[in-house]
């Protein structure tokens, strides 16, 4: 056993189960020579991380207060698939449900080539 897997073992126990879910695609009945995304029944994915809030904003208007609550979940298996787009909720559910809305990032170690963890900005906009 290396110092890595004592590591690796220690992050295990502080983790949340999440599950991704990616919108499949199906024909566009406006378009048939587009497709569209399809919700009702989307990829779903088991992975594991750390979600981390940085921030809520209200933002007021005279029909809608909407709140946008920004979060940076970090993965440790860089090569989860996850990408712009897709959504990510707890297991069990909680009921919040965040959208992917940057690019993930995978951190490279230009020496070694060691990939340590993968990046995500999330986002979630709930209306009152």
């Amino acid at each position: 056993m290396s110092l890595l897997d004592d590591l690796d073992a220690a992050n295990a126990m502080h983790l949340t189960p999440f599950i991704r879910l990616r919108a499949t695609r199906s024909a566009n009945p406006y378009n048939p020579r587009a497709t569209a995304n399809d919700w009702t029944k989307p990829d779903e994915l088991a992975f594991s991380g750390a979600l981390a809030a940085s921030s809520s904003t209200r933002t007021p208007d005279g029909l809608d207060t909407a709140t946008t609550t920004r979060a940076v979940l970090t993965v440790f298996d860089p090569s989860t698939d996850i990408r712009v787009g897709d959504r990510i909720r707890a297991e069990p559910d909680d009921g919040t449900l965040w959208q992917v809305t940057g690019v993930p990032a995978r951190d490279l170690n230009p020496f070694t080539g060691w990939q340590p963890t993968l990046e995500i900005q999330l986002e979630e906009v709930k209306g009152t």
